[in-house]
Formats: C-alpha cells, structure tokens, sequence
C-alpha cells in the first residue's frame, strides 16, 4: 500500500465540516439524522477473513460494497460466491491491484475484463463500479473508464486498517474522526477498509463497535448505489391491527419500518371489507409519513356504531407503495364485533273487501322495529277464524326482510265471493323468526262481503265503416 499516496487520496476528498463527530458523544442521536455512511472493503477476496467479515455484516444488518481482485476471486472463489449470495455489492479491483496510471488504455482494460470474466465464471454478476487501486486515477483513466462503462468509486474516510500492526481500537477512532454529517450530500462518507490485507482480522474486531457507534451518532449504513454513492435504505414496511374492535370504538392500527432512513418517506395503508361490503369503517385508504430515523406511525380506524344487527366483519388491511418505502404484502386482519341486538319483528293485518271475480290480496305484512344488517327470515301461516276454506286461500311459508329493509308484505289471497257472503275474520301468526324477536305474534284478517255483483258483459259491435 501507498502510503503518501492514500494519505493525499483522503485529504482530497474529505469533506469540510463544522464540527467532526467525536465517537465520545454519549447522546443517541436520530438514526440517519446525519447521513449516510457506505462501508467498503478492498483488496479480497480472502479465504479466511472474507467469511468472517460477511457474518459480522450479516449479524449486525449492515449492506457493504466489496471490490475484489481477480486474481484472488480464482484463488478463494468460495469467498467470493458467499459475498455475493449475501447480497453485498461487487465492484472490479482489476486484476492483480495494479496502478492504472501507469498502464496503456489496453492494460487497463485488460485488468478490467479479466476481473469481470473471473467474477462471471465463478457464478457472481458484477456491478460498473470499479476502484482504481491506490486510489491512483487520472484524466485519462477516467476516459477510459467511461468508454467502457465503469463508475470509478474512491473515498472520503481512510480507516488506515492496512497500517501493519494497528487495532480495532485505533482504527474506530480514526473513522469516527473522519465521518462528517452530511444530511443531503449523496457522495460523502465512503469508508475505505479491507478483507484481503494482513492486518485485515483487526477490521472484522473492530466491525461491531464501529458500527455501533456510527448508529449512536445517527448515521445510517448504506450500500453504494450504481453512481457509486450511498444510497438510501429502502426499509420494508408491514402493517399491525388490532385483531377485534367492538363496533362503536376505534381499532388501533401500525405502521412499522424495518429500519431506519435518512429520507422522508411515505406509504398508504389501505382497508378492504373481507367478510361484508357495508364498509362499517370511516376510512379505506389514508397516507402515513415518517420523517428521518422514524421507524413507527400509529394511527386509528373508528368503527361507528349503525345500529345495525350484523354478523361479525373482517376488514382487511394492506399497504400500497409509497414514497422510499417497500411494503411487505402482508396483511393484517381485523374483525368488526356488533353492538347492536336484533330488531323486533311483528305481523299486522287489516281488513279486505272481497272481489266477486277475482282473489283479492289481503294487508298481511311482517314490520321490523328497525333495520337489520342481515336478512331477517320470519315463518308465516294463516289460521282460520271465522272465514272458512273458501274465505282465504291458506298461507304457510317463510318470508324474508332483506338486510336493511323494514318490512315485507305475505302473498295472503282472498278468493272471489258472493255479495251475500258476511264478513269474515281469519289470523296471521308469526311461528318463528331468525335474527329478530318476535314482538307481536298474531294480527286479525276482516274480509269484508263484495260490494255489488259482478257486471253484465256488455255486447259491443263494431262500427260501421264508410268508403
């Protein structure tokens, strides 16, 4: 390693500040309310260190970008398989960590395309980004770098993890001297650190604690996107609900992520009536923000009471892709328990006056009290009174008020009679109902004789027509 070299690399691209954070803050900041911080490892991968190192970044949930050296990816492909099957970044070190300045434009892709044939022939699919080694790039590597599509990525903190001899405790210190808050700088706070040196079991021990207490400073760890900046995390966020609400109250519900941001995002949580269309709930989609470092949102779903007598509800609730934010597409589940008791049911009558030709319908209807949510099955037949078989047709069946109806009329016929025929009586009875309660069990029928007899037909010719 170039010592000079690097040192000049990390002061010239080294961002000013006002202030720079001091790992000895003890007051636990708002996570990414400082920005971002992209961890990046050179020179592997090692068949030793690099396993390692990927579970501890697995363990603490931490992504990283590795920027292997062919030669050594054919040396310990295992390594290199596992990195990428962890879901780390990949960028090209070229192949044997030469200076490309000191290279002709075909050595320098040659270096590159090696790399990358060696990455795809052990099964991993590289990124654009590509580290010059040493950090040593000019003018004319850039051109060429760009001709074929590469991103060159350096640094701004050089944790002098290469430095023979030096401790996890020295090299903390030296990246959080280095880091500067930088809320809305996509390129500041690139770490350099390394999985392929001799010293490189130090920077595994000194993993945790550094990343400890970048987070306590209220950074956030970020991968490095395909312009070679840090991006943002993308939490992915899932939705809570309390199980059972009674109908009248408000059922709590959450929006949780599962971590942090230096962005402020939003998503849309949204409500779907599973076992009913009534939509007994005030609202079906409602928007929730969360600034930087929120992890949580709480809002509420009131659930009036309708005064409806309904079956249990399950409403269903999910999220739609918002603003930074990846939903999960799980759903939670929520069930809507009715306050309201079943509605009175009773049958009421009247009087009829019978036809001399025709049936006559008789004023038989079934009332509910009030409305119901759910249809109201009632048993209706009719008992003669003083009318006789001939005075009613018999009626024995059941009837239905359908939900959010009040009544419904019973196909009770009168039959034609004689003007002679007195006036009768005959009963409608309520047997049984479901979901409602019998109030009024039985109402009276008066059929009434005809008032006059039938007319005579009239004989009616056709008129006579004029040419």
């Amino acid at each position: 390693m170039r010592l000079a070299l690097a040192a000049l690399v990390t002061t010239l691209f080294a961002l000013p500040a006002a202030a720079p954070a001091s790992g000895a803050d003890p007051r636990q900041r708002t996570p990414c309310s400082r920005g971002l911080v992209a961890l990046t490892f050179d020179d592997g991968p090692s068949a030793t260190v690099t396993p390692r190192l990927v579970r501890v970044l697995k363990r603490l949930d931490v992504p990283a970008t590795f920027f292997m050296v062919g030669s050594r990816i054919a040396s310990a492909p295992d390594a290199a398989r596992l990195v990428a099957r962890s879901g780390f970044a990949i960028g090209n070190h070229t192949w044997a960590h030469t200076d490309l300045t000191t290279q002709s434009r075909a050595e320098i892709r040659d270096a590159l395309r090696d790399t990358r044939r060696e990455m795809r022939r052990v099964g991993i699919t590289p990124t654009d980004l590509v580290r010059p080694p040493y950090g040593s790039v000019d003018a004319r590597v850039r051109r060429v770098l760009a001709h074929d599509g590469y991103v060159p990525v350096l640094w701004t903190v050089d944790s002098r993890d290469w430095v023979a001899g030096r401790g996890p405790g020295a090299i903390v210190a030296t990246v959080l001297s280095e880091v500067r808050p930088h809320p809305t700088d996509p390129a500041a706070d690139i770490v350099l650190q390394h999985d392929g040196v001799t010293n490189s079991p130090a920077t595994v021990r000194a993993l945790p604690q550094e990343v400890a207490r970048l987070r306590r400073l209220g950074y956030c760890l970020a991968a490095l996107d395909t312009l070679g900046h840090p991006a943002p995390p993308v939490p992915v966020a899932s939705v809570t609900a309390t199980r059972t609400v009674l109908e009248g109250h408000s059922a709590r519900v959450t929006v949780r992520l599962d971590r942090p941001t230096s962005l402020r995002t939003s998503v849309v949580v949204w409500t779907q009536d599973v076992a009913t269309t009534r939509g007994d709930h005030a609202w079906s989609r409602r928007q929730v923000r969360f600034r930087v470092g929120e992890t949580r949102a709480r809002l509420t779903l009131p659930v009036p009471r309708d005064g409806l007598d309904e079956d249990r509800e399950e409403v269903a609730l999910g999220l739609d892709a918002g603003h930074g934010i990846r939903p999960s597409g799980r759903q939670a589940l929520l069930t809507i328990v009715d306050r309201d008791g079943p509605p009175d049911v009773t049958v009421t009558g009247g009087s009829v006056t019978r036809s001399a030709t025709v049936d006559v319908a008789a004023p038989v209807v079934v009332r509910l009290s009030r409305a119901s949510g759910r249809d109201v099955r009632v048993h209706v037949r009719t008992r003669r009174g003083s009318a006789g078989a001939g005075d009613v047709r018999t009626f024995d069946g059941w009837m239905v008020v359908p939900a959010g109806a009040r009544s419904t009329e019973v196909p009770v016929a009168v039959p034609p009679g004689p003007v002679t025929e007195p006036t009768e009586t005959f009963a409608v009875q309520v047997r049984a109902a479901r979901h409602a309660v019998v109030a009024e069990a039985e109402a009276t029928v008066t059929v009434r004789p005809a008032t006059s007899p039938p007319a005579a037909p009239r004989l009616v010719l056709p008129r006579a027509s004029w040419s």
